[in-house]
């Protein structure tokens, strides 16, 4: 990204392209996107990649929903 768009967007100097495609699909997945959208719009050969690199994030997703789970069957005691 040149200097002028940079300034012109108010982005810091340091900033590239890529930092905002990884926050872009990181913001989708943690908005519940599918990931085989979010992964075919970023073209990734697969939602396996994209949950390999960016699923991350969505540890605390996983644990709310395996404890949502787990407390539907009376078993909250184990999460």
């Amino acid at each position: 990204m040149s200097a002028r768009w940079r300034t012109r967007l108010h982005l810091p100097e340091d900033f590239r392209i890529h930092d905002w495609r990884h926050s872009k699909v990181t913001n989708d997945l943690e908005a519940g996107e599918n990931p085989v959208e979010v992964s075919a719009n970023v073209r990734h050969h697969s939602p396996g990649y994209t949950m390999a690199r960016y699923g991350h994030s969505r540890k605390d997703g996983a644990r709310k929903l395996a404890a949502s789970g787990a407390g539907r069957l009376g078993l909250s005691a184990l999460v």
